[in-house]
């Protein structure tokens, strides 16, 4: 058996790695996020005051989306970054802090001692943001990791400097990110409770008043990325073609507006397509992945796109092979093939979600609405292949 494949084990890290490769969502979305930045900042909200701007961010990853938000965005203040993450390779096992006010004269000097000092201890992401200060990339002034379930655990205290001062970080968020994760609720015994109480810290303990919580998801729509990952990772689903319960139940743009308007909250949402490409290796050697003994016969090509249907799916690629059930490795295929071969590739369907404070100021909702209806032309116009 081939050593590129680990058919017992399913490696997330890995099929993320790939799935990333040949997806132009990230791209778009920061771009997205970049636009309606500076539409803020000509509007004048949200990067307002003389002190760092506080940034929370749910699911950092690696840290790299976070700098690209930020790069280019004009705000002399800088920026403080709370980030937290459930995947120790991202934050580390300890967590990471990280303050040049705190380091006396050494000012971005510092960052460099830092790396070369501690490079071994650290997670990806402070990596990341250390490296980010090193080439002055953009003015982060501090920034915190931590790593937790921000599902299950105490979110005020994930993003908290000190926990023992934790109440006075309450409502002091002017940023809060939250891309392309609340899908894992669903492994929650009760996903809507979850999402409720998520939601709730979110825009009562973290959000400030003038702040603004950006959500991005994809959108539970036919043959899509993400319908793929509903039927074949959380079974959630019967058909690659949702129903309208279905989607009005599962859908994460849906989830959120509905919630908004029965809680009063403002909500303002914009939607965009990705794709996610597959090689033509995938198409030629299909009857080889389908028969995990043949692994080692797989081109370079199809082992990357192996990677990609694991990501989909979550599984080991042995425990795929042996189900022969409507979700098993046969069955799969045919229905990502399927799609390929109609669209080129496997379409997602994009979706930003701005909410406010219930006691956003009138200027404020005025204002992130202009600026969503300014990043909807602008991405109107805009293509990344």
């Amino acid at each position: 058996m081939t050593s590129r494949l680990d058919v017992n084990n399913y490696n997330y890290d890995q099929s993320l790695l790939a799935f990333e490769r040949s997806s132009n969502d990230g791209q778009l979305v920061i771009f997205a996020i970049q636009q309606l930045f500076k539409a803020l900042l000509q509007a004048g909200i949200v990067f307002q005051g003389q002190r760092p701007l506080k940034v929370a961010e749910i699911a950092c990853g690696p840290g790299s989306r976070t700098i690209g938000y930020f790069k280019n965005v004009q705000f002399t203040p800088g920026f403080d970054f709370r980030v937290t993450d459930l995947n120790s390779t991202f934050t580390g096992q300890d967590g990471y802090a990280f303050d040049l006010s705190n380091d006396g004269e050494r000012t971005t000097g510092s960052s460099r001692w830092y790396l070369d000092h501690q490079g071994n201890q650290i997670g990806l992401t402070a990596k990341t943001f250390l490296q980010a200060i090193e080439s002055q990339t953009l003015p982060l002034k501090s920034f915190s990791i931590k790593r937790g379930d921000a599902f299950t655990d105490n979110i005020l205290s994930l993003l908290s400097r000190d926990n023992n001062n934790q109440q006075s970080e309450n409502n002091s968020f002017s940023i809060v990110l939250i891309c392309h994760c609340l899908y894992y609720m669903m492994h929650e015994k009760e996903p809507e409770k979850v999402f409720q109480k998520f939601f709730h810290s979110v825009i009562t303990d973290i959000l400030a008043q003038n702040g603004i919580a950006i959500f991005c998801h994809s959108a539970l729509k036919d043959s899509r990325h993400i319908t793929l990952e509903f039927k074949y990772t959380f079974h959630s689903i019967k058909n690659v073609q949702p129903t309208s319960q279905e989607y009005q139940k599962y859908s994460l743009d849906s989830v959120i507006e509905n919630y908004c308007k029965r809680q009063n909250v403002p909500c303002y949402s914009f939607e965009f397509q990705s794709r996610v490409r597959y090689t033509q290796a995938m198409i030629d050697q299909q009857h080889i992945i389908r028969d995990i003994n043949r692994y080692d016969e797989l081109s370079d090509d199809a082992v990357d796109d192996i990677h990609r249907l694991s990501f989909i799916a979550r599984r080991s690629l042995k425990e795929l092979y042996l189900d022969k059930s409507q979700y098993g490795l046969n069955n799969f295929l045919d229905e990502v093939l399927s799609i390929v071969k109609e669209n080129g590739s496997i379409p997602d369907s994009t979706v930003l979600q701005v909410v406010l404070s219930p006691n956003a100021s009138c200027q404020m909702r005025k204002g992130v609405e202009f600026a969503m209806y300014q990043l909807k032309q602008i991405m109107s116009d805009h293509s990344l292949d």
